[in-house]
């Protein structure tokens, strides 16, 4: 009997993995997200970035989302502050699964306080990643990006890798 009993409760933890859709058409979600940065100086030192972003994304379909997206950055060897608003939209590969992998791109206009003085820019580039269902509202996320500064923020850098953890919390 304790047996059959270990059996079934192995079984059962086995399918508990199997959670279907982790995301849907129609979905809106709100995700948090927070990293650290590595940014190669044009001609200069490189910088350590804090780095914070909110986005709220909507599922066209199954697969693709599209995202409003707002960002915070704190460069951490210079009194200098980046604030970015923009868009997002990601592909995401196997909705159905419980690990959903994704790839995308965002745009993003900014503006960096450099202790007194300010300049007006834009952060672009890709952006790929996998979620993890924890709940079935609440998935778990990390997220890879290559940042390109564009306009007049590309006079103090040039590119930043970014990995982020966060959390995903869907509005069903």
């Amino acid at each position: 009997m304790k047996r059959s009993v270990m059996v079934v409760g192995v079984i059962a933890l086995l399918l508990a993995g199997l959670a279907p859709a982790a995301v849907k058409k129609g979905d809106v979600e709100l995700d948090g997200l927070g990293g650290y940065i590595s940014v190669n100086g044009d001609g200069g030192a490189d910088e350590d970035i804090i780095f914070v972003s909110a986005r709220v994304g909507y599922f066209v379909t199954d697969n693709i989302q599209v995202a409003g997206v707002g960002a915070y950055m704190c460069l951490d060897n210079t009194d200098v502050d980046i604030y970015g608003i923009g868009v997002a939209g990601k592909f995401h590969f196997m909705p159905d699964r419980q690990w959903v992998p994704y790839a995308g791109g965002q745009f993003m206009w900014a503006s960096a306080d450099m202790g007194g003085a300010s300049t007006d820019g834009y952060i672009y580039g890709p952006l790929a990643g996998v979620r993890y269902e924890i709940t079935p509202t609440t998935d778990l996320f990390v997220e890879g990006q290559y940042n390109l500064f564009g306009g007049d923020l590309n006079d103090a850098l040039d590119d930043a890798w970014v990995i982020m953890v966060g959390f995903v919390h869907q509005l069903r």
